[in-house]
């Protein structure tokens, strides 16, 4: 599911503080046999504490948990908390990520925020692409991944981010499992 979330003034405030930061380039391939991962992109998460992506986290986490709060049964299995957070940048020509799914240890919610740039966002039914259907990824939008612990399913959807037009930037906010907290 996507979603319009951040008014214009905040997306491009969130772009320039972006913009400033070095990212490190990802490892081009990762997992081995039929789990194979190929991506190109670089990423970025030691935010400063003046970080408006910080402000970002904590507003759309509180914003989050008061919504899910009147939801019966509560969604999760454990309360939401996003343990991290990552800004990925992607250039025009780079792959992006092939189909994968979050770790294992990812729970309750994903939540991926295009701050700018076009690509094409999918989910598939599977590593090879299968059944693919682009999810609107207008910067701006939040996308929203279920993770397990969400209404009790162990589902972690394959997704994939490609065909990248212009340089991207996206946000993302993951929630760890609390007996494995170190990332």
């Amino acid at each position: 599911m996507s979603v319009p979330m951040l008014d214009e003034t905040t997306r491009l405030a969130l772009f320039k503080e972006a913009q400033s930061y070095i990212y490190t380039q990802k490892t081009e391939v990762v997992g081995t046999g039929s789990r194979i991962v190929r991506q190109q992109y670089s990423s970025f998460d030691a935010f400063p504490s003046s970080s408006l992506y910080l402000k970002l986290k904590e507003a759309f986490q509180s914003l989050l948990v008061e919504q899910f709060s009147t939801v019966v049964p509560y969604p999760f299995t454990t309360p939401l908390e996003f343990h991290k957070m990552v800004l990925q940048k992607y250039e025009p020509g780079e792959l992006g990520i092939t189909p994968h799914r979050d770790r294992l240890s990812t729970i309750n919610l994903v939540c991926i925020f295009n701050i700018a740039g076009a690509g094409e966002f999918s989910l598939c039914a599977d590593r090879s692409g299968k059944n693919s259907m682009e999810i609107d990824s207008t910067p701006g939008h939040v996308i929203f991944l279920r993770a397990p612990g969400f209404f009790n399913s162990l589902e972690r959807p394959f997704h994939s981010i490609t065909n990248i037009q212009t340089t991207r930037y996206s946000f993302g906010l993951r929630q760890k499992a609390v007996a494995n907290l170190s990332w």
